[in-house]
């Protein structure tokens, strides 16, 4: 259902880009880029344990106001790893660490924004991310790593501070129980499945 979801919001997309460009001059259509950082959850779970780790993350960003109120965005980021230590027998034979990130993600949204003043605006976003999500077990020196596609959504708000320049901050969940597929075995559990969010601050220019 999540994958049918995201071709859908993917085909979205792809339909309005035609029509925006066709339009551009009857159009209001503001393009900006900007960066944005702050905590991530990288979240784990299979059979035998459940991990859940903040950690910090980032990504640079491109979009497209159009109007008032709609606008496209594509991110593409990465996180560093979150590691959780495990007693003997969790893990493998021996005392370990389980370490986990997504090495790079890319989310591809649209967006729904509604001006509250000539400052502020409160946005929406709803679309899906591509992440590679690595893992390390120390205890049995296993790795695995593979990239699964999710639905995303989110919400934060905008200030504009002149000068072409403004500031953000929002929480998103980029990936939510995406199954990451029976072959993916860095821990002896079974039905590994992960959870991708963030908290982050962010900085626009807009041309």
């Amino acid at each position: 259902m999540k994958k049918q979801i995201c071709l859908a919001v993917a085909l979205l997309l792809l339909s309005i880009a035609p029509a925006t460009v066709a339009h551009a001059n009857d159009m209001d259509i503001r393009p900006y880029m900007g960066v944005g950082m702050g905590a991530f959850g990288i979240e784990y779970s299979d059979s035998a344990i459940s991990q859940r780790k903040t950690t910090f993350g980032g990504f640079v960003k491109g979009g497209a106001d159009i109007g008032d109120y709609f606008g496209l965005e594509l991110r593409l980021g990465t996180t560093t790893k979150a590691s959780k230590d495990y007693a003997a027998g969790t893990l493998g034979a021996a005392a370990g660490t389980f370490k986990a990130n997504a090495s790079y993600f890319f989310s591809y949204l649209a967006k729904l924004q509604v001006p509250a003043s000539d400052e502020l605006k409160p946005y929406a976003l709803i679309g899906g991310t591509t992440a590679n999500f690595k893992t390390t077990n120390s205890s049995t020196g296993l790795s695995s790593s593979k990239a699964k596609t999710g639905f995303s959504y989110g919400f934060g708000i905008d200030y504009n501070l002149g000068n072409q320049f403004s500031v953000s901050g929002e929480w998103m969940q980029y990936w939510t129980n995406v199954n990451l597929g029976t072959s993916y075995a860095p821990a002896p559990g079974t039905n590994p499945k992960a959870k991708i969010w963030g908290a982050v601050a962010a900085l626009d220019y807009h041309f």
